[in-house]
């Protein structure tokens, strides 16, 4: 197997657990909460919230900037 088609996979497993995820959280909600609910209690305080800005800055640099 390429290190592509390892990549592809990898990402497709993500993909597949986080549906599942989020059929699981609208089966039992009170065992795993909605994203949106997660997300609410995340973002509560500023420097989360810088953090997270952060964070998908070096991802959009390192990624998506001079390729």
């Amino acid at each position: 197997m390429t290190a592509r088609v390892v990549t592809e996979l990898g990402f497709g497993l993500i993909v597949l657990a986080a549906v599942a995820l989020a059929v699981a959280s609208h089966v039992a909600p009170r065992r795993i909460p909605p994203l949106t609910s997660v997300l609410a209690v995340v973002m509560r305080r500023r420097t989360t919230r810088i953090a997270l800005v952060a964070a998908w800055w070096w991802v959009g640099w390192h990624f998506f900037v001079g390729h």
